[in-house]
This record gives C-alpha cells, sequence and structure tokens, in this order.
C-alpha cells in the first residue's frame, strides 16, 4: 500500500498570486522614486549660474574672475617667453592692487619623475601672503600661470589663476583670518612641475607640516568642480565646506590618467593638500582651442566657490590638528564621510547579514541553486558588456584614427555614452532573462545582493578606496531581501503586501543610484581610457542590477526580447551615427597631426606625424613611411610615426651651439664645462649623451644639480642619459658634466620650437582644423637636433 500523505513543502521565495493590478500600482510610485532619486543624484554635478560683478564683495564672482582672462590667457605664454613675462607682470600689479606685497621668486631647479625623465629650468614664481591674526600655519593657493607652448591656456590654468586673483579679493573683503594665506602662482608646471619644485626648494612656506597647500588645475573647458586628491588627514571638514563634487575613490582614478600636478611635488615635500579640477571638454585640453571662447564661466564659478569655501574654513582652523584617513563620498548634493577604519567592519557586516539571509531564505523556500547560478551569470555579464564596449571603441577608432588624439575623449561623446549603456542594457537584459529561467525575482535579486557583497569583500583588501560603493548596497540589499522574504507570509490585504515588497525591491537601487551615478557621470566624458572605461561598465552593470528586480513584475519574455532588440538597434545606431558623421567646424576643430625635424649637421629634413595619409591637408606631407626614432632622437620615440621627406628650413640653421667652455682632469675623470645658445623662439631643449662608452657620474645645468643614476629606455640605444629643459635663458645655459671614459663624448642637443618653420611648404590650417594636443609629436612644432663631441 502506498503512502498518499504528501510531505509539506517550504514556504515558496515568491510572493503569493496577488491581483496583478495591485502588483503594478504598487510598483509606479516605486518607480517614480527611483527615477527621482537618480535625478536628485546627478543634478548636483552640473555646475552652478555665474555670478554678476555686481555679487556681493564678499562672494566669489565669476563675472569679475574671467575679466582678469586677457591679461592672462589671449596667447600661448610658456615658460621664459616674452608672453609669460607679461603674464607675470599683470599678476605683480593685480596683487599689489589688491594689497599684498607679492614677490618674485626666480629660481633654476630640476626635477626627476619615476619613469626616469629629468626635468631643469629657470623659474619665476609670484608668491604674496596674507598675515593672521593667531596663525597654526599657512593656508596656500596654488596656481600655475604658464601655458602649454602651442595654446593659451585659458582653461588650464587661466581660468584657475583668475580664480585665486578674485578668491583673495573676497577674502580681502572680510575679515582677517586666524591663519597665515598664501597665494602662490608656480611657473613650468607644464614642463616638469619645476616652479613647484623651485618654490619648495626656497623653503618660503616654512615648516611643511604646517602648510596645506589647495592646488588648482583644468583637464578640460567645463564641467564641476572635483575635489580629486586628497593629501593628509584632517581635511575632510574643508573638504565639505567647499561643496565640490569629491569621492575618496577619486585619487585611484586620478592615477589612471597620465597626470601630475604641482600638488604632486608638494605632497612629496610634507605639506597636505587638496587638489581640485574640472575635467569636462578634455578634448580641448593643452590645444590651440583652450581659449576664452571655450571656456565654460560656470565652471569657473564652481571652482571659485569651492576654493573660497574651502578657505575660509582652514583659515580658522587648527591646521596642527590631523585626524583619521576617511571614506567620502557625495549623497544628494551632500558629502558623507566618516573613518576608513569603518569599511572592514561595514563589509564584515553585510557578509554576515547575506550569509544569514540565505540561512533564513532556505527555510522560507529560496533556492540556493538558483541563487547562485544568477550570481555566477552577473560577472560574466560584467566581462560581455566590456568586451562588446572595447571591441566596439576599437572598431571605431580603426574607421575614426581621429579619435585617437582627443586626450582620451571625443567631441560627440553623448553618442558614445548612449552606445556604451545600450551595449550594457543588452547584456544586462540578456543575463537577466537568463537569470529568470529558474530562478524567481527575488532569488536574482539576493543574487545581485551576493555580488555587491563580492564586490565588497574584494575591495576592502584590495581597493578601499571604493568599498563603500558596494557595502552600502549590500547592506540595505540584505535588508531588502528579509523585507521581501518576510512578506510572502500570508496577509489579510494583498496590496498591502505587494507595496511592502514593491519598496523593499527598491532600496539596493536607492542605494546604489546615489554613490555610484555620479562616478558614471564624471568618467563618461573620458570614452577612451582604458582602465576608466572597464571601471564605468562594471558600475553601470551592477547599477542596473539593481534597479531590474524593481521592474520584475512588469516585462514577460516576450518584450523583454524586444526589448532588448530594441536597445541593440539604439547602440548600432549610435555607434554608425559617431563613426559616420563629421562633427568638425570651428568650434569643434578636428586635430591633425604634423611636425617638422630638422638635422643641423646634415641639413636634412623631414615631416612626422602620429596620424596618416588620410588627415586633411597635412595627410600628404607624410608618405606610407612608418618608423620609430627612439635611437635617433629619443624625445621623439615611444610610438611609430608617419614620415615624409621634407625642405631644409637655412634659417634654422645651425641651430643651438655648444662649445666647451673649460675642462678639467684628474683621476682618469674630465670636468666639462659646456655653454651652450639656442634660437630665440626655442621653448624648450633636451640634451642626451652617448654612454655607450662613457659614464656620466655628475651633472649640473645652470647650477642645479641633475641625477645621474637613472638611464633612459633601451630603445634609446646609445642615449643612455639626459633631460630637458624648460625656457632656454635667453644668455643660454652652462652645463657642467663629469665623465669618466676614453676620448671624446657624444652629445646630442634638440631645440623645440612651437610652430613650423616657414618657407617649407608648412600648411596653414583652415578654421576647422587645430594641431593635436601638446606635447604631441605632431602637433605643429620643429625640432632641430645638433651633435657634438666634446
Amino acid at each position: 500500500m502506498s503512502n498518499t500523505t504528501a510531505e509539506k513543502a517550504p514556504a515558496p521565495a515568491t510572493e503569493p498570486a496577488a491581483p496583478r493590478r495591485a502588483n503594478r500600482l504598487a510598483m509606479l510610485p516605486v518607480v517614480v522614486f527611483v527615477v527621482l532619486v537618480a535625478a536628485a543624484a546627478i543634478v548636483p554635478l552640473s555646475p552652478p549660474a555665474v555670478q554678476p560683478a555686481s555679487a556681493s564683495p564678499t562672494h566669489f564672482s565669476a563675472a569679475r574672475a574671467l575679466s582678469h582672462l586677457p591679461g592672462l590667457a589671449t596667447r600661448p605664454h610658456p615658460t621664459g617667453s616674452t608672453a609669460q613675462n607679461r603674464v607675470t607682470d599683470y599678476l605683480v600689479g593685480t596683487l599689489r592692487d589688491l594689497g599684498l606685497t607679492p614677490q618674485e621668486q626666480t629660481r633654476t631647479a630640476s626635477q626627476e619623475f619615476p619613469d626616469g625623465a629629468v626635468y631643469a629650468g629657470t623659474v619665476t614664481n609670484v608668491f604674496a601672503t596674507i598675515p593672521g591674526r593667531r596663525s597654526t600655519g599657512l593656508v596656500l593657493l596654488v596656481a600655475h600661470y604658464d601655458s602649454v607652448p602651442t595654446g593659451p591656456g585659458a582653461a588650464d590654468n587661466g581660468s584657475n589663476v583668475a580664480a585665486l586673483l578674485e578668491t583673495v579679493r573676497a577674502l580681502r573683503a572680510g575679515p582677517q583670518p586666524r591663519n597665515d594665506l598664501g597665494v602662490l602662482f608656480t611657473d613650468a608646471e607644464e614642463q616638469g612641475l619645476l616652479g613647484a619644485k623651485a618654490f619648495v626648494d626656497s623653503r618660503a612656506a616654512g615648516d611643511p607640516d604646517r602648510v596645506v597647500a589647495l592646488n588648482l588645475d583644468a583637464r578640460g573647458v567645463s564641467g564641476p568642480a572635483i575635489m580629486f586628491e586628497m593629501a593628509g588627514p584632517g581635511l575632510t571638514p574643508a573638504l565639505r565646506a567647499s561643496g565640490a563634487v569629491s569621492s575618496s575613490l577619486a585619487p585611484r582614478l586620478y592615477q589612471m590618467l597620465p597626470n601630475n600636478t604641482d600638488l604632486t611635488v608638494l605632497r612629496a615635500a610634507g605639506m597636505r593638500g587638496l587638489n581640485f579640477a574640472y575635467i569636462d571638454g578634455v578634448e580641448h585640453y593643452h590645444s590651440a582651442h583652450d581659449d576664452i571662447a571655450h571656456l565654460d564661466g560656470r565652471s569657473v564659478q564652481a571652482m571659485g566657490d569651492a576654493i573660497l569655501g574651502a578657505t575660509r574654513q582652514l583659515a580658522d582652523a587648527d591646521l596642527a590638528a590631523g585626524g583619521p584617513a576617511m571614506t567620502y563620498f557625495p549623497v544628494l548634493g551632500t558629502l558623507v564621510a566618516y573613518p576608513s577604519l569603518l569599511d572592514l567592519p561595514l563589509t564584515g557586516l553585510a557578509a554576515v547579514g547575506f550569509a544569514v539571509l540565505l540561512y533564513w531564505g532556505r527555510r522560507r523556500g529560496l533556492s540556493l541553486r538558483a541563487v547562485g547560478r544568477a550570481a555566477v551569470g552577473l560577472p560574466l555579464c560584467v566581462v560581455a558588456a566590456a568586451v562588446a564596449v572595447r571591441l566596439v571603441s576599437q572598431a571605431l577608432l580603426l574607421v575614426r584614427p581621429d579619435l585617437t588624439v582627443l586626450n582620451g575623449g571625443v567631441y560627440g561623446w553623448g553618442w558614445y555614452a548612449l552606445a556604451e549603456a545600450a551595449l550594457v542594457l543588452v547584456a544586462l537584459t540578456a543575463w537577466y532573462r537568463w537569470a529568470r529561467r529558474t530562478a524567481t525575482g527575488t532569488e536574482v535579486a539576493v543574487a545581485v545582493t551576493g555580488v555587491f557583497v563580492l564586490c565588497s569583500l574584494v575591495c576592502v583588501l584590495l581597493f578601499p578606496a571604493a568599498t563603500y560603493l558596494f557595502a552600502w548596497p549590500a547592506l540595505l540589499g540584505v535588508a531588502a531581501g528579509a523585507a521581501v522574504l518576510r512578506a510572502a507570509d500570508p496577509a489579510p490585504v494583498w496590496r498591502a503586501a505587494a507595496v511592502w515588497r514593491a519598496a523593499a525591491a527598491c532600496a539596493p537601487a536607492a542605494a546604489a543610484l546615489p554613490l555610484i551615478a555620479p562616478i558614471m557621470i564624471l568618467l563618461e566624458p573620458q570614452p577612451f581610457v582604458t582602465g576608466l572605461a572597464d571601471l564605468r561598465v562594471l558600475l553601470a552593470t551592477l547599477l542596473g542590477a539593481t534597479v531590474l528586480p524593481v521592474l520584475q513584475r512588469l516585462p514577460s519574455p516576450r518584450p523583454l526580447t524586444a526589448a532588448m532588440v530594441a536597445v541593440a538597434v539604439v547602440a548600432a545606431g549610435s555607434i554608425v551615427t559617431l563613426a559616420v558623421v563629421d562633427d568638425y567646424g570651428r568650434a569643434r576643430p578636428r586635430p591633425v597631426s604634423l611636425g617638422y625635424v630638422l638635422d643641423a649637421d646634415t641639413g636634412s629634413a623631414m615631416w612626422v606625424s602620429t596620424g596618416g595619409t588620410e588627415q586633411p591637408v597635412v595627410g600628404r606631407l607624410v608618405g606610407g613611411r612608418v618608423q620609430r626614432l627612439d635611437a635617433s632622437i629619443p624625445q621623439l620615440g615611444g610610438r611609430d610615426l608617419h614620415t615624409g621627406p621634407a625642405q631644409t628650413a637655412s634659417a634654422l640653421l645651425p641651430g643651438a651651439h655648444a662649445v666647451v667652455s673649460a675642462t678639467q682632469e684628474s683621476a682618469g675623470m674630465r670636468t666639462l664645462h659646456v655653454r651652450m645658445t639656442f634660437p630665440g623662439d626655442a621653448y624648450s631643449y633636451a640634451v642626451f649623451a652617448d654612454t655607450s662608452g662613457h659614464q656620466i657620474v655628475g651633472a649640473s645645468v645652470d647650477g642645479a644639480p641633475l641625477p645621474v643614476g637613472t638611464v633612459l629606455s633601451p630603445a634609446a640605444g646609445a642615449w643612455g642619459w639626459g633631460f630637458g629643459y624648460a625656457g632656454p635663458p635667453p644668455t643660454g645655459s652652462e652645463l657642467t658634466l663629469r665623465v669618466r671614459g676614453n676620448g671624446p663624448l657624444r652629445i646630442r642637443v634638440v631645440t623645440t620650437i612651437a610652430s613650423l618653420p616657414s618657407g617649407v611648404g608648412a600648411p596653414d590650417l583652415p578654421p576647422d582644423l587645430s594641431w593635436t594636443s601638446w606635447p604631441s609629436v605632431g602637433g605643429g612644432q620643429t625640432f632641430v637636433v645638433n651633435t657634438y663631441r666634446i
């Protein structure tokens, strides 16, 4: 006889069958709520309106700041140029008008970078102070005032120099601060951070432990003020007072970019500080169209408000006080901060809570197998989306090679963002439909929470700055999962249960949106920076995964399939639009690459370009030959160059002149004093020494010592040692070398001029074209090469 008594099954993890209309009505306010949270997370990223010149004297006015730009950034003004001298005079005069006593600090400095690059130069900083009433240290406001040699630098960094002048004016209109205030305009930031190094060497700031620097820079022409690097503890109150967009993740993202700032040098000297910049419009960065016309005045207002707020907080703080390392991030326009020591307990709490959720959920019908299957599929979804985005990026760069010279950005980045979002949505939709074949909506939501817990655990061990992005959504996901499972119990009123489940379903998205959306928006203007693109895809995919459970009752398989097809069409359309539509013009000039190289010893010359023959106007000058110049001109090494023959610019001959003015010999070692002079329009030079038969054991230029322990890349061949010099003095430079080895030493001097020579067929660019951004080899520059045996 068979046993007809059925074993009692556990309660299902899914919610009881309730009227579909009640479910849909319950979801409507939840969807609206999620949309409002997303909007509230994104709106604070917009810069504020420009305050007029009539604004209160104690407030920052971008209109007043912008009035300084004609005296600061109407033409290129690299270190040592006549135009730079005019800017120096303007700064000194303006600071005097503000009641300060500025100092012009001229000094030769040298700087070595981790990659072995060495730079030197004679620079002039402008420095002034406002004494405090009971000072505990110095609040140092810093902005470099040199530009790149090929652009006027209205944003980078004329706008920030102007912002500091307006900040000083606003501070002078208020009461005397407690702490000393200093304003420092540094020289030669663009060519080796030499002004900051010279300032550190001068010890003008006093005890570095009592100095807090606020550095202003720009990597674009628009966007909100971003605080992207915090150097030292105890600065979170100043950051909060600034109102700038920031995150403790920002310094790690900054490390992915090929940039340094003056704060790099000041931090190495022991000073604390905050680094501010705006980064939208990166395609104009370091170019001829970084001009007043392209600068967004709202970004100047945002930067000024941030610096004035931070300065006022620091001006009355105890600068000797420190504090713990902090985790900080924006939430709906407000900065949340807490000690970083809490990252580990929060992650542990999320992990324990998730384990308890799985244990309790299993007893209530949750399928661990279904949860695990969905959880494993989500990282695969991230990988698929990242691969798709990379393939699309590479395909676009093959079709549109001109996009490779826009500093990782693109003029029509909105089309790219739309295509990227569509690709992520396709991957997410495919994953969600696959996961729902064996899992309920609740089980998928629990799987997403598990992935957030896993990301939080990985980050707290390997990437602590990003832990908050995953720990808080994980915690709310655990709470939401418990709430949904609890609502599965029979309830007297189904409508109330539906509302309860709907509210719980939106909790992870409500936590993830304010945390992740600002990071994604800030990353988007630079779509072709690979590391940032991968991170952006990861965050977008995980963010989308938190939103899908909110919509779990709405889609059925057929609408999901239709939606996936529609989104795929949108992605394809956006990609095609970006690939085909030429959006270049006067406001968005197409970058082209061309440089001129003259061997002054032989009189031979050639054109060089990072682009190819398809370039308009300049492509005809560079043939099909591609070569590397590392072994002949290390300064131009590191990448393949398209080259073509060129006429000789006789006016540039003989180029640099070097002569040994004195020699001493002792114990098999020679000390050579070499006097070098350069063409008057040169903005820099580089010297390379042939170390195949000699050893450089000591070196200095214009009295500044040069490191000799590092060597150049093996690709440079015999040229094993060298340095660059910013702003050659009109009277020339004195190079001293201590050399061990037999016979004459071969040196190569490369002089750089920020224009192409006349009389050799160099093209004049129409308004819709511009040179590639500096320091590109093909940025409309001339390189004159001389070789000497000394």
